[in-house]
């Protein structure tokens, strides 16, 4: 809009204003004052209008650059964030690489806390304090990984791990076909729902499935020999009479 024209309009209504309305009271720095009895002061509407039609013109370039400063120093706040997160991820990898878990632990956490959607840092302090034994914080931390993950079954199968290490074959189960769910050519899962199987005793065609999928794609010799032992159990249970 031309400023000129917007100044022109906008003394044209004040114009109408006073016409219509018979004011003639007295202006007192752009202050209309009247007799409303409790000293309130209210605007002239030729300054309201004048004054409005000039923010018509200036606000919106002003929020404009207000709000990509904004967006631009919160954009780069959180690549910094980013940033020091992962370095703090790859000193944990570093203290975890030479055997110290509670000094990876405590560079994972304070990654976490720097940027809390640092999946790696939160299934990487699980496989650490899963070292020391503390299954209940690593599966807690696993299952955050999960969360901010939702396609990658690593950290639901490290969940199964820690709850086949602890036992419990059939909640261990239940998280390997998870994370078989998410990705049904990942060996770990295929791993560990197997043995979870063979500790429950189960015996199914889709376990007889998952076996020779394993058969497909393993290549260490002692896994291989483990699968072709379920394979024969299972496939002696299914033709069992009456199974």
């Amino acid at each position: 809009m031309d400023p000129s024209f917007a100044g022109e309009g906008a003394r044209a209504v004040c114009a109408q204003h006073l016409t219509q309305t018979g004011c003639r009271s007295r202006m007192v720095h752009g202050y209309h004052l009247c007799p409303m009895g409790t000293g309130e002061r209210i605007m002239n509407p030729c300054s309201r209008l004048v004054l409005l039609a000039a923010l018509a013109l200036v606000a919106p370039l002003s929020a404009c650059s207000s709000n990509s400063t904004r967006r631009v120093e919160s954009a780069q706040a959180t690549v910094n964030r980013s940033a020091e997160a992962e370095a703090l991820v790859r000193r944990g990898d570093a203290a975890a690489a030479r055997g110290d878990s509670e000094r990876a632990i405590d560079f994972y956490r304070q990654a976490v806390v720097i940027d809390r959607d640092q999946y790696v840092a939160w299934n990487n302090l699980g496989v650490e304090l899963m070292k020391l034994n503390n299954y209940l914080d690593a599966v807690a931390a696993f299952k955050v990984a999960a969360d901010l993950s939702p396609r990658d079954p690593r950290p639901v199968a490290n969940i199964g791990l820690a709850y086949q290490q602890m036992g419990w074959a059939q909640d261990a189960l239940e998280n390997y076909e998870e994370a078989l769910r998410r990705d049904p050519h990942f060996l770990d899962a295929l791993r560990g729902a197997t043995l979870a199987e063979d500790t429950l005793g189960v015996a199914s065609l889709e376990s007889l499935n998952r076996v020779r999928q394993a058969l497909m794609i393993e290549k260490d010799e002692q896994w291989r020999a483990f699968f072709e032992r379920r394979r024969f159990r299972i496939e002696a249970q299914l033709n069992r009479p009456g199974a």
